[in-house]
């Protein structure tokens, strides 16, 4: 064997093994040798992806296929890269080609599927669906769990409940099929049947992790922490090693304000996979909370080399440097500069930004379909739509989305210049949304205090509010407020700020600002449209 296939063959096995950046570092010495060969530049691209340097990933792919147009794993990768961040153009562009390449290929249509389904064009994602099953020899299970979500964004609950009950039937240990079937089920009702699959899976497979671990985390996210600690613990009886029900035990018993012994599950996590960045920033925030700032602050310097855009590791990362008296916090927590109210600007054919609002509350109105709260949101009373919202294909909401774009750039254009900030050294000529939703509060209804971690930028645009949300009221009922994490650190007092919202108005912030909401009591709805946004590429 020669010295390149062997170092090929180490970079392929630091991969399979979760080590990315060295797999990335064999890659580039691969790449001195023969900068053009395809398989190289789509293992490369890979470890970037896992490293969370996606623009670098879709270069390398790029390039994979321009030395080898019928690279179709470089391809096939790229569409799904382009769709998850949405640049629709860019994957349709690409599985034109893919599609001119493999006709009959049900991977194509798979991946076209994906992309219309993310586009809200949901019509069509099933139509793509269909022709990829007739093409297959034999049921795809990736095919039909699509189809099954495909089936829940038309409302035709039946069908995605038949399908994904046979998926988990069929293969017990199928965890996201696991996990649409117990949302389904969690928002839609009935309530008996929630948990149900995976217990029968465990009954058939009761030494399987994933299934462990996803009823666990099921336990944990229905506000049941006293049956996900036990849960765990009888796990960890039978997997002393298992780094994830450590973490998900700490999480249960944080919520149990069993501070002392969740401290030391978060620990044990760390110590056995010292590379999840989730273990670490949830470490971190349990030694925040024991006031042990530097300590917590050492695990977010963890994160920030692993991820430096994590916007998780920069909330906590400022809690942690305001502890100990860092002027730096007050540099990553500027709220006269990184707050901003934007009212949107309608079309002309509207009489006012009123009339806008009041039609797309209308219009959002429909797309609040569940019955409770969502199983793994921050709203509390209060439904949320699913899906990307500003893929709705509405007219008003298409011109909800231009407006939109206009108050970003408009929010950009008054950010100071800085290369050295993690918010302000990302800025670019351009944006593009990553994700958009729609929360409906009622009476009590609130955000529990939060980031959003999938963000750079985000904004939220009240569509509709309740009388009671004024500004000359001394409680801020309804109001967003910004700085409160809901810990209680030790000795220490962290500023905040508020914003009283008005009909019409977008307020921006970082994504990594701690923000919720303000409850308010009486009649009235509380509607609004969030949204998170990046750099364009």
């Amino acid at each position: 064997m020669s010295d390149l296939q062997q170092l090929y063959q180490q970079a392929g096995k630091a991969f399979q093994t979760g080590h990315f950046s060295d797999a990335e570092h064999h890659c580039r010495k691969l790449l001195r040798y023969n900068g053009k060969h395809p398989d190289v530049l789509y293992l490369l691209a890979l470890s970037l992806q896992n490293q969370h340097q996606v623009k670098a990933a879709a270069t390398h792919l790029n390039n994979a296929l321009k030395y080898q147009p019928l690279h179709h794993p470089s391809r096939k990768t790229l569409i799904s890269l382009y769709t998850e961040n949405g640049q629709f153009d860019l994957a349709q562009k690409h599985c034109q080609i893919l599609l001119g390449q493999q006709s009959q290929n049900p991977d194509a249509y798979f991946l076209v599927a994906k992309l219309y389904r993310s586009m809200g064009l949901t019509e069509r994602a099933l139509k793509a669906l269909l022709t990829a099953r007739q093409a297959l020899p034999e049921p795809s299970p990736l095919i039909d769990y699509l189809l099954a979500c495909v089936y829940y964004d038309m409302d035709e609950h039946q069908q995605t409940e038949a399908i994904l009950q046979n998926l988990v039937r069929q293969l017990p240990e199928y965890i996201d099929a696991h996990i649409a079937l117990n949302k389904l089920y969690w928002e839609h009702g009935p309530d008996d049947k929630f948990l149900t699959s995976l217990q029968d899976a465990l009954s058939r497979h009761p030494d399987s992790r994933p299934l462990h671990h996803s009823f666990c985390a099921h336990l944990l996210m229905a506000g049941r922490p006293e049956d996900c600690d036990q849960a765990c613990a009888q796990v960890l009886s039978k997997f002393p090693d298992g780094a994830e029900f450590f973490h998900l035990r700490g999480s249960a018993l944080c919520r149990l304000q069993r501070s002392d012994e969740a401290l030391r599950c978060y620990q044990r996590a760390v110590e056995l996979q010292p590379d999840v960045l989730r273990h670490r920033i949830d470490y971190g925030t349990s030694l925040l909370r024991s006031g042990d700032f530097k300590a917590a602050l050492a695990q977010y310097l963890a994160v920030e080399k692993m991820h430096p855009d994590s916007q998780e590791m920069l909330a906590y990362k400022a809690l942690c440097l305001h502890a100990l008296g860092d002027p730096e916090a007050e540099q990553l927590n500027n709220y006269n500069d990184f707050v901003q109210i934007i009212a949107l600007e309608p079309p002309a054919h509207y009489p006012s930004r009123e009339a806008f609002m009041a039609e797309l509350a209308d219009t959002l109105q429909g797309l609040h379909k569940t019955q409770q709260q969502p199983l793994d949101q921050s709203v509390r009373n209060g439904t949320q739509t699913v899906g990307n919202l500003l893929a709705q294909q509405a007219p008003v909401i298409g011109e909800f989305k231009t407006m939109l774009e206009h108050a970003a750039k408009t929010y950009l254009a008054k950010l100071p210049e800085d290369a050295r900030h993690p918010l302000l050294r990302r800025k670019t000529n351009g944006v593009r949304f990553t994700g958009a939703w729609s929360v409906r509060l009622s009476e009590n209804g609130f955000h529990s205090n939060h980031v959003h971690p999938e963000g750079w930028v985000s904004c939220c645009t009240y569509i509709q509010l309740p009388a009671q949300v004024r500004a000359d009221d001394d409680s801020r009922a309804g109001w967003i407020k910004f700085g409160d994490s809901g810990l209680e650190l030790p000795g220490t007092e962290i500023p905040q700020h508020a914003v009283c919202p008005q009909v019409g108005y977008c307020v921006f912030f970082p994504s990594y600002f701690f923000h919720g909401t303000v409850p308010f009591q009486g009649e009235g709805v509380r509607m609004t449209a969030p949204c998170d946004i990046s750099p364009a590429w």
